[in-house]
């Protein structure tokens, strides 16, 4: 679970930087009145990125508490 975890992370981060990308070239041959609406995507990725990360290690720190009580 923790590698499916891991590779969720990673793609949320890859699609950030991706649309990061994208949203700037958009920008830059659009203007930024055009473009600024695309910033949204790479922000929604990052939070994506942030909050999965946080939950995987909140999780794991919950599984270690249940073995810890489970056992002593």
């Amino acid at each position: 679970m923790d590698k499916i975890a891991r590779m969720m992370e990673y793609f949320w981060l890859a699609l950030g930087v991706v649309s990061t990308g994208v949203a700037t070239y958009i920008a830059i041959a659009h203007g930024w009145a055009a473009g600024r609406v695309f910033f949204w995507f790479p922000l929604v990725c990052f939070a994506m990125f942030f909050y999965r990360r946080f939950m995987r290690k909140k999780m794991k720190e919950w599984a270690e508490r249940r073995e810890r009580e489970e056992r002593g």
